[in-house]
């Protein structure tokens, strides 16, 4: 093992899988904020379809380890709970609410068009990034979007 690897581990919080570290790819100003917003949807034809399978995107929240799980297509997604980085208005709101979810439950099913309505979003594809960006942060783990 390289030292630069042996040195990621070590700075890693326990949560986040080697390789999730501050990069130029995951600064604020990278992180395409306005796809954040319903507004930036607007002018784009999107298949029904595809937004419906956005929206039923499952994610489920628990404690734990968010490789394993008996559900499949689902990410088990798990809240750092003493995450202390800056957030855009929009990622602040959504981890609050990933966060009361993890924390109020054993295991908490939603989806991302469920969460997107808590939101007050119109589009599905506004949450998913917000939730992108939240990973990329490192203000969450385990997310999988095909």
């Amino acid at each position: 093992m390289n030292a630069i690897l042996k040195w990621e581990k070590i700075l890693a919080p326990p949560f986040l899988e080697v390789g999730m570290t501050y990069s130029r790819s995951n600064h604020l100003e990278n992180l395409a904020i306005e796809y954040e917003h319903d507004a930036a949807y607007a002018d784009l034809e999107i298949d029904q379809a595809v937004l419906d399978d956005i929206a039923r995107t499952k994610l489920i929240l628990s404690g734990g380890d968010t490789k394993t799980g008996v559900l499949e297509d689902c990410s088990y997604i798990l809240v750092d709970t003493q995450y202390l980085g800056q957030l855009s208005p929009g990622q602040q709101r959504l981890y609050e609410v990933l966060l009361a979810l993890q924390e109020a439950s054993i295991y908490a099913v939603t989806t991302i068009g469920k969460l997107a309505q808590l939101l007050g979003l119109e589009h599905p594809m506004a949450c998913g990034k917000r939730l992108e960006n939240l990973q990329s942060l490192g203000a969450i783990a385990g997310l999988k979007m095909q």
